[in-house]
């Protein structure tokens, strides 16, 4: 298993500083947010040179694009859900909308060499048919299977897709489509980790690591929480996952270094 670190905790800070301090507390991969301050899509192709040449200087890995946000899409600021439009959307043209720019954090993780993008359902009380959401997935996964790119599905409190179970009973339809497991989610539903990761097993595509504490969906600092990651990786290893373990640490913004340096000195002493 490798470490990784997302993007999403150096909003405060531009795609280059994020590439530079992840790579200063030595971690293998960075997982890159499709979303503003950094990435949202479309960049034109000085942009992407830039980012891959950062990338091959700091020696880093994409662990993962992430591609569940879209607050960039409010162009006047006023910010009213960050998982909208979704893929479930009841609007079609909205639908629509989410369904290519998900083609394009594809393409994205397609020239940055990324084995996966993570999306979300959208959120429960906005959208409310299943079926929708597994029609954009058809045509997103159909669009990845060409590209060599798996689409793993993050599951939250209060989205449409909102369980492990849920995600199980949608994955089952597509060969490229698996799980972004993340620990805090979980913990915060009472999951059972290990029984998870043992049901998912090489349907794992990806993992956030963050930990929490009395089922308050506050993402800490590995350590800092009642995640037993122990057991976690424990069971990780029985399955041979051999991915990312990339810390998704947004509630740091004001001291993603700090969260950064702790993370990682807790996690490779875990590992080790």
């Amino acid at each position: 298993m490798k470490l990784g670190f997302s993007t999403n905790a150096f909003v405060k800070k531009t795609l280059t500083e994020a590439i530079q301090t992840i790579h200063k507390f030595r971690f293998e991969g960075i997982e890159i947010v499709t979303d503003s301050p950094h990435a949202f899509l479309p960049l034109n192709k000085l942009k992407i040179q830039t980012i891959k040449k950062n990338l091959r200087n700091s020696d880093l890995k994409v662990s993962n694009i992430n591609a569940n946000t879209a607050i960039g899409w409010y162009k006047n600021g006023q910010i009213k859900d960050q998982f909208e439009p979704s893929l479930s959307n009841l609007e079609k043209k909205l639908r629509q909308w989410r369904t290519s720019y998900s083609k394009r954090a594809i393409d994205f993780a397609y020239d940055l060499d990324a084995p996966s993008i993570c999306v979300t359902s959208g959120t429960k009380n906005l959208t409310n048919d299943t079926e929708l959401f597994q029609n954009s997935l058809e045509e997103i996964s159909q669009y990845a299977e060409k590209k060599n790119i798996r689409i793993a599905i993050e599951y939250e409190p209060g989205l449409l897709i909102g369980t492990a179970n849920d995600v199980f009973s949608i994955m089952k339809n597509y060969k490229n489509v698996g799980l972004n497991l993340d620990t805090c989610h979980a913990a915060v539903l009472n999951e059972d980790m290990p029984k998870i990761i043992n049901k998912f097993g090489k349907k794992i595509f990806h993992t956030h690591i963050s930990d929490c504490k009395n089922n308050i969906h506050f993402h800490l600092i590995p350590g800092l929480g009642e995640i037993n990651f122990e057991e976690v990786l424990d069971s990780l290893k029985k399955i041979n996952y051999d991915g990312f373990l990339t810390a998704e640490l947004y509630t740091y913004s004001e001291e993603p270094e700090r969260a950064a340096k702790d993370t990682f000195i807790y996690l490779s002493n875990l590992i080790n």
